[in-house]
């Protein structure tokens, strides 16, 4: 049985409520049936199609950060009506696109965990971030895939631990309120986190797997999240008002490949075979 209460994405209030005092949320069937098997497969084709840009990490994950850049089918998937209200909502003024990718540990790898940590900017913004209204400057919604349980690679959070420097200091600020809560659920559940909060992978059996689509916000006047991050024209410059403002976060990496006008050599270039 989990040990989080499981929300259902017609729950906003209580949703919302819980993320404002523990920094995270768990939301069922976040992904229709069709949803998931249409990115389960995408997933299998892409990995045999265009393996230099997948990886695997040296934890043998399998990734791709840059992924939306040559897969506009993969656009209808950047927002989902079941949890970009509560994201648009925790993220206000409005929330604007970070990152998006999938995460992929096949079985074999299962075995393999990450330290705790935060997310954070992996450069120096020219101001800082701006907290928002639920005390969050970027936030992460992790989809599975796959079905997540205690035999299974499955991630794990610590609720109310964003204002402390180490994981230490929240062990010890927080006291008997501290708690390490890993998430499971069937495919289609989605988690909702502030990235400030400590969160690793915990590993599982070795001959389990499992399958996640990451998506990340950032809020509107924020510095984007990262500096490599590539936005394809189709998205960066897209005619709807509200897409384009919704793709208006640009790094400086962004802007480089617009200058030199969105071309296949520079996405080689920054992109294939290089790490995500």
């Amino acid at each position: 049985m989990a040990d989080h209460p499981i929300f259902t994405p017609d729950q906003e209030k209580e949703i919302l409520d819980f993320f404002r005092q523990e920094g995270y949320a768990v939301v069922a069937d976040a992904l229709a049936v069709d949803e998931i098997a249409f990115l389960n497969d995408f997933v299998d084709r892409s990995k045999i199609e265009i393996p230099d840009e997948w990886g695997p990490d040296k934890r043998g994950c399998y990734s791709h950060g840059q992924v939306l850049v040559n897969h506009p089918e993969l656009d209808r998937y950047v927002q989902y009506q079941t949890t970009f209200p509560l994201i648009d909502e925790i993220m206000g003024p409005g929330a604007r696109f970070a990152q998006y990718d999938f995460r992929d540990i096949p079985p074999g790898n299962g075995d393999s965990a990450m330290d705790y940590h935060k997310d954070d900017l992996n450069y120096k913004p020219p101001q800082p971030p701006e907290v928002g209204p639920y005390g969050c400057k970027y936030l992460c919604a992790i989809y599975h895939l796959s079905d997540v349980d205690a035999s299974t690679p499955r991630f794990c959070v610590v609720p109310k631990s964003g204002p402390y420097a180490s994981i230490e200091e929240a062990q010890q600020q927080l006291g008997e309120a501290y708690r390490e809560v890993p998430i499971t659920g069937p495919a289609g559940t989605a988690v909702l986190y502030d990235i400030s909060i400590f969160h690793r992978r915990l590993a599982g059996e070795k001959d389990k797997g499992r399958r996640t689509q990451h998506n990340y916000f950032s809020s509107q006047g924020n510095p984007p999240l990262t500096s490599w991050v590539l936005i394809p024209e189709r998205l960066a410059e897209h005619p709807e008002p509200g897409l384009c403002e919704y793709f208006s976060a640009w790094p400086e990496v962004t802007q480089t490949f617009a200058d030199q006008g969105y071309t296949a050599e520079f996405y080689r270039e920054h992109v294939v075979g290089k790490p995500t």
